[in-house]
């Protein structure tokens, strides 16, 4: 765990107020596992006292790494209107990344903003050779965030939108026993993130089961 100063080197609006920001931070990208996060300080006066929790999205080249910031309140509006060359301050990697030891065959579900743990977690999954199967839910097919990464690092994705405007209609967790059934992983490894949302609660693995 470091506390450091980051720069921001780029930034993406992705969707209606979901922003991706690059991150240039040499030891956390380092040391990051899927499903650690980051606390980052929004704002510079006493208004922006709390840090805010960020899930480490993805690493990129080894020496920086994305996270996935949605405005839903006064902190987050600081932190998505930082431009490239802009410091912030940082406490990471925190919390217990995702167990993937032993693991042959996975399901990933994701819902909505618990999309950000789970293109890094893919991305390693895919490196080790697992059989990745992908269940990824939102309110609409515009707030499928990285649908096209996520598809090229899985075997299968399934999808539900709340407003049956791509894949089923309703909320990803009403397809997961049938999708487990098909893709049937060894050890059962299922692991899940769904967000809530509130200001800053956009961190890590909300949900990590290995089921037996």
């Amino acid at each position: 765990m470091h506390q450091l100063t980051a720069r921001v080197v780029a930034k993406h609006e992705i969707a209606p107020d979901i922003f991706r920001l690059t991150l240039y931070a040499p030891a956390v990208a380092r040391e990051a596992r899927p499903g650690q996060f980051v606390h980052i300080q929004c704002g510079v006066n006493q208004s922006y006292i709390l840090r805010r929790p960020f899930s480490v999205h993805q690493v990129v080249g080894g020496e920086a790494f994305d996270v996935l910031v949605r405005v839903v309140g006064d902190g987050t509006r600081w932190l998505a209107g930082r431009e490239p060359k802009a410091s912030l301050d940082l406490i990471g990697p925190l919390g217990r990344s995702f167990e993937t030891n032993g693991v042959t065959r996975a399901v990933l579900v994701a819902g909505g903003m618990g999309v950000a743990p789970m293109v890094f977690l893919a991305g390693r999954l895919a490196e080790a050779k697992v059989k990745v199967y992908t269940l990824m839910g939102a309110a609409s097919r515009e707030q499928l965030l990285d649908f096209m990464d996520l598809k090229r690092l899985t075997r299968k994705i399934a999808v539900a939108t709340d407003d049956g405007s791509q894949g089923h209609r309703g909320p990803v967790t009403e397809i997961l026993a049938r999708e487990i059934q098909e893709a049937e992983p060894e050890r059962r490894a299922l692991s899940g993130c769904g967000n809530r949302s509130v200001e800053g609660g956009q961190r890590g693995a909300d949900v990590d089961l290995l089921l037996q």
